[in-house]
């Protein structure tokens, strides 16, 4: 189960995409979490954006994985060079949502946005960025995007560490936002620290 504070990350960066998105000419309507009707239930996908000129539909999904998980940790170390956790993951979104989209393929299409726990950025995700933000005129609304993903994710390590420490000391750590801390659950984290300082 996610921490509040992963799920307040991960609510940040959608917003965060979607800022920009709306900032780019070539997108029109942008929509967070939009739902897609499928069969007995519902996808409910991070975001949706309209084309301005064509008209077409993308669907896009986000979310931040680690690269030391109990499936990633082995391929991680083989390839240290990629980003193995955000290609899996890419491909468990895309499996997930690709073939639920309202409409023919050619109008509607998906795109995972993954990142990893300690700043890469998955392929495909790379490469639909660079797109949906193209040319000079858009290059700084790029790279702001992933200047402030970036800067987000490192301050949630932060303030789950700091957590993590305080409890561990018996010092009653608090939260600004009023979350439990970030990618690493510091009650999670106060275990393990604990645990050491005990041997």
């Amino acid at each position: 189960m996610r921490s509040s504070g992963h799920v307040r990350l991960h609510h940040h960066i959608v917003h965060l995409v979607v800022e920009a998105l709306r900032r780019t000419p070539s997108w029109g309507a942008v929509e967070a979490e939009a739902v897609v009707e499928r069969g007995r239930g519902a996808l409910r996908p991070d975001l949706r954006a309209t084309h301005a000129s064509s008209g077409a539909v993308v669907w896009a999904d986000a979310s931040v994985t680690a690269p030391f998980g109990p499936r990633t940790t082995a391929p991680t170390a083989a390839s240290p060079l990629r980003a193995v956790a955000a290609e899996a993951r890419e491909r468990a979104k895309v499996a997930k949502y690709a073939n639920a989209l309202p409409g023919p393929p050619a109008s509607h299409t998906f795109t995972p946005l993954v990142w990893e726990a300690y700043g890469r950025i998955g392929p495909a995700t790379a490469k639909w960025l660079r797109g949906a933000m193209r040319g000079p005129a858009l290059s700084g609304v790029r790279s702001t995007l992933l200047t402030r993903v970036s800067v987000a994710l490192w301050r949630s390590h932060s303030r789950a560490v700091s957590l993590g420490y305080s409890r561990c000391f018996g010092i009653a750590g608090e939260d600004p936002e009023g979350g439990r801390g970030g990618l690493l659950d510091p009650r999670e984290s106060s275990d393990r620290f604990g645990e050491r300082i005990g041997e």
